[in-house]
């Protein structure tokens, strides 16, 4: 399997599908294709789209969102393996926030991101968010004010997303943010601090995240931790479901985890059911 899902990479389309960039450009504008497209970064800061009009959906559209340091190709990974069980480029989705990792700068519009593969698609969409990914998703899809700029994201998306899920975030701060500090990531205005405004901001309200909302992550994550503030900081509160791994630092989680996350955005399980057509 990880022959097979390595063999697949170059496969990735690392840019929107001329397609996708045409709706774009003809429903938003420029500004907004340029925003969600992100060629400034290079051209593996943004991925997905149909080849034609005639390319049709099987499955809901996966939108990943990446974490801190790092662009949208970081999961390419994830993307080769859900083309390897049948996923199109026109099935999953990617664009990069802030700087793509040169300064660790927070940022973006997965609100645009959401709203637009939505309307391209005509159907609800799944999301995962890793790491820090997961917190911000979940702001974009909550809406309201923003804690630092108070720009105000609109309503709460929640109607567009079947499947939010969590894979190693940090929904809850990150242990490496215990001790406060006044800017960077672990600042407590829009920071992983613990009891950062923007953490609770997003965590003061339950079931805002899809219809379906999980969490995935490891008693052994060196980089979110286990626990800070004496609370679980990755396990969504009022979500659909869970599962803990032991043993399995950050990265591990998010790469050694592609068959849970699968079931988890199409079968709303841990497990694939035994009996399927579409199995593969």
């Amino acid at each position: 399997m990880i022959i097979q899902t390595l063999l697949l990479l170059p496969l990735i389309s690392c840019d929107f599908s001329p397609h996708f960039r045409k709706f774009l450009h003809d429903s938003y504008g420029i500004a907004i294709t340029d925003m969600l497209e992100r060629t400034d970064l290079g051209m593996d800061a943004s991925f997905g789209g149909k080849d034609s009009a005639a390319d049709v959906p099987r499955n809901q559209a996966v939108i990943i969102v990446h974490g801190i340091t790092n662009k949208a190709s970081r999961f390419a990974g994830t993307a080769a393996f859900l083309k390897s069980k049948g996923y199109k480029n026109a099935e999953i989705y990617g664009t990069t926030w802030g700087d793509g990792g040169a300064a660790g700068g927070i940022g973006g519009d997965e609100v645009a991101m959401i709203i637009a593969v939505r309307q391209y698609t005509g159907q609800q969409v799944d999301v995962i968010g890793y790491s820090m990914g997961a917190p911000l998703a979940r702001k974009a899809i909550l809406g309201g004010q923003c804690v630092d700029t108070r720009e105000i994201l609109g309503a709460p998306l929640t109607e567009l997303v079947d499947t939010f899920l969590s894979v190693a975030g940090a929904n809850y701060g990150s242990v490496l943010c215990i001790v406060p500090v006044p800017v960077g990531t672990c600042n407590k205005r829009n920071g992983l601090h613990c009891d950062s405004e923007f953490l609770n901001d997003i965590n003061n309200q339950q079931r805002y995240e899809g219809s379906h909302t999980f969490s995935i992550f490891s008693t052994a994550d060196e980089k979110i931790g286990f626990r800070s503030c004496g609370r679980p900081v990755s396990p969504i509160r009022g979500g659909t479901g869970f599962v803990k791994r032991d043993g399995l630092n950050h990265d591990q989680l998010m790469d050694t985890t592609h068959p849970l996350q699968r079931n988890f955005i199409l079968y709303h399980s841990p497990k694939a059911p035994k009996h399927n057509r579409y199995l593969l």
